[in-house]
């Protein structure tokens, strides 16, 4: 009796087990950067996990121009969201001492934290975007259970994983 307790208990923590998936971060793209990284924008309308990022980056000790400040660039700049991508209004940024733009986008999950988010780092110096990356929040079993929420990052669990892709693209400083 006590053997196929054992080994129903067994089976029964291998199919939780493998309904759990922890967070993953995917590159899509990467260009070696021919310059330094000093200096990073974080475009307008990234919302709560763009600032996650620029807070990160912060802490990693780059420079870091937030939504905020970038928004007063481009009102000085004569300048709208749509128009921030174009070459020579990239160039504009680069003259303002800022190496990369940043456009970060995320989608909320249903308990309000992260599901998803995609990152595209453009060099303002070249115009091409020279990495991109996706990140897709845990799970864990049913929607809403325990093991559900133990496996689900916030936002500065995301923001942490996301940055440190990032910056593996970034020459050394």
């Amino acid at each position: 009796m006590r053997r196929l307790s054992f080994i129903l208990i067994s089976l029964l923590m291998l199919v939780i087990l493998n309904g759990c998936a922890s967070s993953k971060v995917s590159s899509v793209r990467q260009v070696s950067i021919t310059h330094s990284v000093n200096t990073i924008a974080m475009a307008p309308s990234g919302g709560v996990l763009a600032d996650a990022v620029a807070l990160e980056l912060f802490n990693r000790r780059y420079n870091v121009i937030d939504t905020n400040q970038l928004s007063q660039y481009m009102v000085r700049l004569n300048l709208n969201e749509i128009e921030v991508m174009q070459p020579q209004n990239l160039t504009l940024l680069k003259d303002e001492g800022i190496d990369v733009l940043i456009n970060c986008r995320a989608v909320a999950g249903y308990d309000g934290l992260p599901q998803s988010a995609s990152v595209r780092l453009t060099s303002t110096h070249t115009g091409e975007i020279v990495a991109g990356l996706t990140w897709q929040n845990g799970r864990g079993g049913q929607v809403g259970s325990v093991a559900d929420r133990t496996m689900r990052k916030d936002v500065t669990e995301a923001a942490i994983e996301i940055v440190t892709e990032l910056v593996k693209n970034f020459p050394e400083q």
